[in-house]
């Protein structure tokens, strides 16, 4: 069920939930997300996918800057009332039942002076003692921390795979990480260091690890991320190699005293391991993680990530070296 309030304010919103018997005891944390109005129904598949694990409250505030404006819309801004109005204007959607996974979920439409001020429109939202989570699924802060809305939160989810250029959003984004900060970029890869780690263990029991190799997608910020995370865990070169015909990693070629260990991306749901001297590839099920599974798996954890932390410490060492040769060279 969808409740459509027009030209409404935080006070009916609530009175409305309560009419329609929303209970919040059950709900484990509160979600808001800052998108758009072409992202919001993608966003809120993912958000209500994962809140089957994590039940929820979902509060959606969709940019005035970007969508199709409707006759009604140009009708407020004559009267003032829209995004040009001094005094502002708010729609909204309720969402129950089906329309809202497993919790309710809220759409605040803000224009005008209440788009400058989204944080205040989510406060009478936030439930008690639960945690709040803010995500940007599509455009990202300059700064999550200390943006309206993300200075609401404790965890806060950003979405580089999203940007044009993945890994330049996310060498942007680490000079300014504060502990909470999390992208899915890094979360997206949990499965894939998993298999590393328990792949490479005998061999690092040897200590015969001589390079690293991993070929994958230009640009991209899960790539970006994992060379990162074996040079720091191994402590070797780790080289890039671009695959555009893959999407995210293709394969991770480890060279050894033996030989050359290879994990590869077979499919959407394999990856083949080559080990020195074995008789055959071993086949092993790795699914690709959709959208549901990697916001299942943050807001499942709600703490600081010191690993990602590390990892993305050396993003900032590389922006703020790229930033000095710049500058030295004007």
């Amino acid at each position: 069920m969808i409740i459509n309030l027009t030209e409404t304010t935080t006070d009916e919103i609530v009175s409305t939930l309560l009419s329609e018997g929303v209970s919040s005891g059950s709900r484990v944390l509160t979600l808001v997300i800052a998108t758009d109005r072409d992202g919001l129904e993608e966003a809120l598949v993912a958000a209500h996918g994962a809140s089957l694990d994590h039940p929820c409250r979902v509060v959606a505030v969709v940019s005035p800057q970007s969508g199709g404006r409707d006759d009604a819309d140009e009708a407020r801004r004559h009267n003032g009332r829209g995004p040009g109005g001094a005094v502002g204007h708010l729609d909204a959607e309720i969402r129950l039942g089906h329309d809202a996974g497993a919790g309710e979920t809220l759409v605040l439409y803000p224009e005008g002076e209440a788009a400058r001020h989204a944080d205040t429109l989510v406060v009478p939202f936030l439930l008690p003692d639960v945690p709040v989570v803010t995500w940007w699924p599509d455009t990202l802060p300059v700064r999550p921390a200390t943006s309206p809305l993300g200075a609401l939160a404790t965890t806060r989810i950003t979405n580089t795979p999203s940007q044009p250029d993945p890994s330049a959003a996310l060498a942007a984004l680490a000079p300014e990480y504060t502990r909470g900060d999390i992208d899915l970029a890094w979360t997206r890869i949990t499965l894939w260091r998993g298999m590393v780690a328990s792949t490479l263990d005998s061999v690092l029991c040897a200590g015969s690890v001589r390079g690293v190799v991993v070929a994958g997608e230009p640009r991209n910020a899960s790539v970006s991320l994992m060379i990162r995370w074996l040079r720091v865990r191994l402590g070797v070169e780790v080289e890039r190699v671009d695959a555009p015909e893959i999407p995210g990693i293709a394969t991770i070629t480890v060279r050894t005293d033996s030989g050359e260990l290879v994990i590869t991306r077979k499919d959407y749901e394999r990856v083949v391991i080559t080990r020195p001297g074995a008789q055959r590839p071993q086949v092993v099920t790795m699914a690709r993680r959709e959208p549901v599974a990697t916001m299942s798996e943050e807001l499942r954890r709600l703490s600081p990530d010191l690993v990602y932390e590390e990892v993305l410490a050396t993003f900032a060492e590389d922006h703020a070296a790229i930033t000095t040769t710049h500058e030295g060279s004007r």
